[in-house]
């Protein structure tokens, strides 16, 4: 790889697969390139995760630790710690591995070969997915209206298997501000490609191996408050 990695990994109360998991994210990253640092994004867990993270960073001097204490914020503060990247490509997972890690390598081939954006998606053609039928359907709708109503070209939005080229994301996140009262939510990862798309940047979306990660957060009762937000800010990302 020519440029240089700037990985985040946010996570809140992943105690439980932090060791093993950062461990995994490592190794996949060494045998793609030397060039690399790790930096795992804390909104504001209460379990032992905190501890843990200390730790792994006392290994390893290629990860940072970065905790907020106003989470969980959904991504307000992931967005935030960004500014913090040296690298020239900048790339976000989830520390659950939903994505099989063995994608890593075309997530940043994609940036190399001329993409500004490479996502991982569960819903082009070659993708393989595993998870609930009632998930699948929220999600499967949750797309289909970003579609119709933003005109939206991507499949999948949510997929949280994501890379950009720095200086594309820092523009986005700069248009996109930060959200105090985390009212924006889920909606955060369909906003920033919604508005990459508005500013006609190139996005790569390829089929991933993925299955429901056991410690997701998502509640659909707690993110309807996001349609207030949309309505008030939908001119500002409708493509």
């Amino acid at each position: 790889m020519k440029q240089k990695i700037s990985l985040f990994i946010p996570i809140y109360n992943e105690a439980g697969i932090l060791g093993e998991n950062v461990s995994k994210i490592c190794s996949t990253l060494s045998k793609i390139t030397k060039n690399f640092e790790i930096f795992i994004v804390d909104d504001n867990s209460n379990d032992s995760s905190q501890s843990i993270c200390r730790r792994i960073c006392k290994k390893n001097n290629k990860i940072r630790y970065l905790r907020y204490s106003n989470g969980p914020s959904r991504r307000e503060n992931l967005a935030k710690s960004f500014k913090f990247a040296k690298g020239g490509t900048i790339a976000f997972i989830d520390m659950d591995l939903s994505t099989d890690l063995s994608h890593t390598k075309r997530l940043f081939d994609e940036i190399e070969k001329g993409a500004d954006i490479s996502i991982g998606s569960r819903y082009v053609k070659g993708s393989y997915i595993k998870r609930t039928l009632s998930r699948r359907l929220i999600s499967y709708f949750y797309n289909a209206l970003l579609q119709h109503f933003f005109n939206s070209r991507i499949k999948d939005h949510q997929c949280g298997f994501k890379a950009f080229r720095r200086d594309v994301l820092l523009d986005i996140v700069k248009d996109m501000g930060y959200d105090a009262k985390f009212v924006r939510g889920w909606f955060w990862d369909a906003e920033l490609l919604l508005r990459a798309q508005k500013k006609s940047y190139r996005i790569v979306e390829f089929p991933v191996k993925w299955q429901h990660g056991k410690s997701s957060t998502f509640e659909l009762k707690r993110e309807l408050k996001m349609i207030s937000y949309i309505l008030e800010h939908r001119k500002s990302f409708y493509i």
